[in-house]
């Protein structure tokens, strides 16, 4: 009798112990399929300063979403709209939050719509940081907007600076 009392013991601990990692296994899987939905937009950047541009392996960037001048800069309880067939947006317009749009982009609580930050793995750090001194490329990041309008930066490439108009 008493060894399937142990052994019944014996069970619920392994299950008690199983049910976090289990709970982490699914919270991750959760995350990572969130975070694979959506549509991809490129949206060029400005902004580097070439002696701070990887602390913490981060680079911070200022979107010049195509279509706002620089003085209409997106602030809080706004969106934006965008025209265009993914990737290539055509413009944006600056709405009020709630604004009904097809394609709203939206900034996640404490960030902005005006600046971004996206994660540079250190084996690019370098090359990267070259790229960005450059003052003939242009940075393109892009970016994946889900539907309720919330975006992540996935990654940035560069490209020939446009004439200036």
């Amino acid at each position: 009798m008493s060894g399937s009392g142990s052994t019944l013991r014996d069970t619920l601990r392994a299950v008690a112990l199983a049910l976090p990692l289990i709970g982490l296994a699914a919270a991750w899987a959760v995350s990572h399929h969130r975070g694979q939905q959506g549509t991809d937009w490129e949206v060029p950047v400005q902004g580097y300063d070439p002696r701070d541009l990887l602390r913490g392996h981060y680079i911070v960037f200022q979107y010049e979403w195509p279509g706002l001048d620089d003085d209409d800069v997106p602030g809080p309880g706004t969106m934006l709209c965008i025209e265009g067939e993914a990737p290539r947006i055509d413009s944006v317009e600056v709405v009020p939050e709630g604004t009904r749009c097809p394609r709203p982009v939206r900034a996640a609580f404490g960030d902005t719509l005006a600046a971004g930050k996206l994660y540079i793995p250190q084996d690019k750090a370098r090359g990267l940081e070259e790229q960005l001194a450059d003052p003939a490329l242009r940075g393109i990041v892009r970016l994946r907007v889900r539907d309720n309008g919330r975006y992540t930066p996935m990654d940035i490439r560069f490209e020939p600076r446009p004439p200036a108009p």
